[in-house]
């Protein structure tokens, strides 16, 4: 089968990665290649280019950007000018070879320009609608969510891969959502310790790591923060991730500010690769993934593979995986009084019990390896090519 993957991010060779679309694809191109298939990633780039990378083909299609006084009306501009940009460049793939399916990222709603005849589906990586109340530039929020319901009437079907978002957004475009969990396994065959060595050896840590920004609950954090340092001293705070600009305020910054005497003990990396990261998550003692919303998180999926304790978010889809006090635990979201309990549970804990808990959770993790979940994804792609007579 080939399928076409179609999406607005993706890094080039030697860049750095470029968040959870990015590994996303790296993750199922490679799975769906390993089992026979013929994956093509078509993505936005400075200039057009062409190359294969680990047998996958790659293409980045250069799309000019607008500049325009009404930030509204230059949001909607470049939106369309990348839907213009890369249905033309679909147009000529269709041509040159066959194609099976196309699988549209939902954001920047791609797929909205898409009149072809190759059964689409989209994948909803993200709702803008439902992260619109956590961002300060809700205008351009509101056009993108109203793009990515656009994209989906152009496409055969919709999936998401967690449950909260679906829900949300087939409630809005009237038409169900399936729920297709991501495959995840570990692509990192070496380590690099230096950062771990460097800056944690020899340390007792909590973690959280991810982009720092306010619907990841990074906030939620700071206001507990002075509090459980206070009350076990032998614990320290690291943080791992990019601050993004659009926060008003560094959230380093709050977190330091937040932690009072103990700001010592608030331990800052910023973004890490995975081989450097991964050691860093292996030799903390719990993670903290306090989000406000979340659609079926990366960050956990790799601290649940390395058996770690992880408190994630009731109702944002943590609750997909992670069952509370089994394999991780649960807190209310936006209340800090709850992470609070549930941080001081953890710390109680013997060593016994937390390995106990990993164990529980790299279970839950080994059931999204690629034998599992990207059968099921090829299972759904041949039921849509069917239904669309082809």
């Amino acid at each position: 089968m080939v399928i076409l993957f179609v999406a607005p991010l993706f890094e080039a060779k030697g860049e750095k990665p470029k968040g959870g679309i990015s590994m996303y694809l790296r993750r199922v191109t490679g799975a769906l290649k390993d089992m026979g298939h013929t994956p093509v990633i078509l993505t936005i780039g400075q200039k057009d280019r062409h190359y294969v990378e680990n047998g996958v083909e790659v293409y980045f299609v250069r799309c000019p950007f607008i500049h325009l006084e009404k930030k509204w009306l230059e949001t909607v501009c470049n939106i369309w000018v990348k839907n213009v940009c890369v249905n033309r460049k679909i147009r000529e793939l269709a041509k040159e070879r066959r194609i099976d399916i196309i699988q549209f990222a939902s954001i920047w709603g791609l797929s909205a320009g898409y009149y072809g005849k190759v059964p689409a589906v989209m994948r909803l990586s993200i709702y803008s609608k439902v992260y619109r109340e956590f961002k300060d530039n809700k205008a351009d929020m509101s056009i993108q969510a109203l793009f990515e319901r656009i994209a989906a009437r152009r496409c055969n079907a919709v999936f998401a891969p967690g449950r909260v978002i679906a829900d949300a957004f087939s409630r809005d475009i009237h038409r169900e959502v399936s729920v297709i969990e991501s495959p995840f396994w570990n692509e990192s065959t070496e380590y690099n310790e230096a950062v771990y060595q460097e800056r944690l050896v020899g340390k007792k840590y909590f973690l959280f790591f991810g982009r720092m920004v306010v619907d990841k609950g990074i906030f939620v954090i700071a206001e507990c923060l002075h509090e459980f340092l206070r009350q076990n001293p032998d614990y320290s705070f690291v943080c791992c991730g990019i601050e993004e600009a659009a926060c008003k305020k560094s959230p380093v910054r709050v977190l330091k500010e937040a932690a009072g005497e103990y700001k010592d003990r608030v331990i800052y990396l910023t973004s890490l690769l995975h081989n450097s990261l991964y050691p860093v998550i292996w030799h903390a003692d719990f993670v903290v993934f306090p989000s406000l919303i979340d659609n079926f998180s990366n960050a956990c999926l790799e601290a649940m593979y390395f058996r770690r304790v992880v408190i994630g978010t009731d109702g944002t889809s943590y609750e997909q995986l992670i069952n509370d006090g089994r394999n991780g635990f649960l807190c209310k979201p936006n209340d800090a009084g709850s992470l609070l309990r549930k941080m001081n549970e953890v710390a109680s804990m013997s060593q016994r019990e937390k390995e106990e808990m990993g164990r529980y959770a790299r279970e839950r993790v080994d059931r999204l390896a690629p034998r599992f979940a990207v059968r099921k994804l090829l299972r759904y792609y041949r039921y849509v090519i069917e239904r669309s007579g082809r």
